[in-house]
C-alpha cells in the first residue's frame, strides 16, 4: 500500500475531484449510479461529495496491488465504483482551484502502457456533523475574526484505489463493474444517493453514436451553408457556373462589380475571351497614356499572335521603372468600412477615389498573357476597370459595344 495524500484539503460546495485531464460533469459523473458520493460517470474523473460545504477537510489517498481488507466501523459512509484512468499520475483537485496534489497511481508515476481499470473505495465519516456550517464550533464563541471552524472541521474521507480483479494481466482485462453503496448511516448520505438515483440514466453506447452522427451531420450542413453564402459574396451574389469555379486570380471584383457582364465573357468563346483580355489591356493602357510607348510594341505584338509578352513585360517594378524613370515606392493603407455598409458600398468607394492610371494599368498586360483566356480577359478587365476609377462606367459600356456576344451570355 502507497499513501498518496493525507493531510488538510480545502472543498468548496461540499465538492473535490480526482482527475487525469477536464474536470467532471456532477450529473453525468452520477447518471446511472446507485451512490451519490463517488462519482464515476465519465472517464478519467471522481466526482467526490463531502459533508462540508466549504473548509478544510482531512483527506487520504491510498493505492494498493489488490484489493484491501473491508473498511473499518469508523466509517460510517462506504461506497464503491470503477475508475479508468487516462494518465498513469491523476491530481487531487479542489473546486475552482487547481491541483493541491498529484496522485500516482503506478510506482513514481511510470507510464507502464495501457492502465487497468480501478476499484475505487470512497469512505466518510461525519458528513451530518460537516453539514454543520459552524462544525460543531458555537458560533457565539467565536471572535468576528476567528476562521478555526472552517480548519477543524467534523469529516473526514479515505479514497482507496486498487487494480480490479487480480494484479497482473488479469487486472488490465477487467471490465468497470456497477457502482455500489457498501454503508450508509448519516442522512448526508442517503441525500446525495436518493438524488444519483433520481437522475436520468445516462445514453446508451448505440445513442451516443446516433448523437455524434447528428452532430456531425449538422457541422457538414453548416460548413456547407458558409461555403454557399461566401461563393455567393464573392460572386457577387449568383452562384457561378463550374467553369468560372475553375477560374483563378483576381477576378471577384469584377464580378462583384458587374456579374452581368462576368456571365458574358464566360459563356462567349475562348477566341472572344482572349479579345476581350487584348482589348481591355489596351484600354487600360491607352487611358494611362503609356499604350502607344515604342518599347511597348514587342508586348503588343505577341498578345495579337497569341503568344504571352516577353519577359521583361511581365515584372511589375521593371515596367514602372522604365516607364517613370525610377523605382515605385511603396506604402499601405488601413481602410475602416462604416457600419452597414457591405463589399459593394467598399468597392465604389475604392474605384471612386483618385488613382494613378499607369500603375493599375499594368496588371492588364499581364493579365492578358495568361493561359486561361476565361482568366485572362477578367482579369484584365478589373485592371482596366481600376485605371478607369470614377470613369469606370465608361469602360463596361465600351466593352459591351465591342463585344455584343456577351450582352447575352447563356446562363448556367
Amino acid at each position: 500500500m502507497r499513501v498518496l495524500f493525507d493531510g488538510p484539503a480545502p472543498v468548496a460546495y461540499g465538492q473535490i475531484y480526482v482527475t487525469s485531464r477536464e474536470l467532471p460533469d456532477m450529473s453525468g459523473a452520477f447518471a446511472g449510479q446507485a451512490n451519490g458520493l463517488c462519482g464515476a460517470g465519465q472517464a478519467g474523473a471522481l466526482f467526490l461529495m463531502t459533508g462540508t460545504h466549504t473548509g478544510r477537510v482531512h483527506f487520504r489517498v491510498e493505492v494498493y496491488d489488490g484489493e484491501p481488507s473491508a473498511a473499518v466501523q469508523e466509517w460510517e459512509e462506504v461506497v464503491e465504483a470503477s475508475f479508468l484512468p487516462r494518465a498513469p499520475v491523476v491530481d487531487l483537485v479542489p473546486w475552482g482551484d487547481g491541483s493541491l496534489a498529484p496522485l500516482p497511481l503506478t510506482p513514481q508515476g511510470q507510464d507502464a502502457g495501457r492502465l487497468p481499470v480501478y476499484r475505487v473505495r470512497y469512505c466518510a465519516t461525519g458528513m451530518d456533523e460537516g453539514r454543520d456550517p459552524f462544525g460543531g464550533f458555537d458560533p457565539d464563541e467565536l471572535d468576528e475574526d476567528d476562521y478555526t471552524y472552517m480548519d477543524q472541521r467534523p469529516d473526514r474521507y479515505l479514497l482507496c484505489l486498487w487494480p480490479e480483479g487480480s494484479t497482473g494481466e488479469g487486472s488490465r482485462a477487467a471490465v468497470p463493474r456497477a457502482d455500489a453503496i457498501v454503508r450508509q448511516t448519516s442522512r448526508a448520505a442517503a441525500y446525495w444517493h436518493g438524488w444519483a438515483a433520481g437522475l436520468p440514466p445516462p445514453p446508451t453506447l448505440w445513442e451516443q453514436v446516433e448523437a455524434e452522427m447528428l452532430r456531425r451531420v449538422e457541422r457538414e450542413r453548416r460548413d456547407q451553408e458558409y461555403r454557399r453564402r461566401d461563393e455567393l459574396r464573392r460572386w457577387g451574389g449568383r452562384a457561378p457556373s463550374d467553369r468560372l469555379r475553375q477560374v483563378r486570380g483576381n477576378v471577384h471584383g469584377i464580378a462583384v462589380l458587374d456579374r452581368d457582364l462576368v456571365d458574358g465573357v464566360a459563356a462567349a468563346g475562348a477566341g472572344i475571351q482572349r479579345q476581350i483580355a487584348i482589348w481591355a489591356a489596351r484600354r487600360a493602357f491607352t487611358v494611362a497614356g503609356i499604350a502607344d510607348l515604342d518599347w511597348m510594341t514587342p508586348a503588343w505584338t505577341a498578345l495579337d499572335r497569341g503568344e504571352p509578352p516577353p519577359a521583361e513585360f511581365t515584372e511589375h517594378t521593371a515596367l514602372w521603372t522604365r516607364i517613370r524613370g525610377e523605382p515605385p515606392v511603396m506604402f499601405s493603407t488601413v481602410s475602416l468600412r462604416p457600419a452597414g455598409h457591405g463589399p459593394a458600398d467598399s468597392l465604389g468607394a475604392v474605384l471612386d477615389a483618385p488613382v494613378d492610371p499607369v500603375p493599375m494599368a499594368l496588371p492588364a498586360l499581364m493579365a492578358a498573357g495568361e493561359s486561361d483566356p476565361l482568366q485572362a480577359a477578367l482579369e484584365a478587365l478589373w485592371a482596366a476597370v481600376s485605371t478607369y476609377a470614377a470613369r469606370r462606367d465608361e469602360l463596361l459600356a465600351e466593352v459591351r459595344r465591342a463585344f455584343p456576344v456577351i450582352n447575352e451570355p447563356e446562363r448556367h
